[in-house]
């Protein structure tokens, strides 16, 4: 981490100092943050593909393919929020 500029003086604060040698300011260094729960969960994929395979065949039988079809779709979208919805929430 190098040497960054204050934001109320404008003079260079050096990297191993918290405040501003010329005005006092504290300076807020950013820190990139790892986020466990950044992006899609890798089987994602897998689990649009069964639950809306497992919807569409259900209702296509209990009802019609018109039906079937999009209903399908919604259920593989729920099934995907359920899996990331429970990733974040841990």
């Amino acid at each position: 981490m190098g040497d960054e500029l204050c934001l109320n003086c404008g003079e260079m604060v050096a990297a191993d100092s918290d405040r501003c040698q010329n005005c006092g300011t504290p300076v807020s260094r950013s820190r990139p943050t790892t986020s466990r729960a950044s992006g899609l969960h890798p089987l994602s994929p897998l689990v649009f593909a069964v639950a809306a395979g497992a919807i569409g065949a259900a209702t296509t039988l209990a009802v019609n393919l018109a039906l079937g079809i999009p209903l399908g779709l919604l259920g593989g979208g729920i099934g995907v929020w359920m899996l990331e919805r429970g990733r974040r929430l841990r």
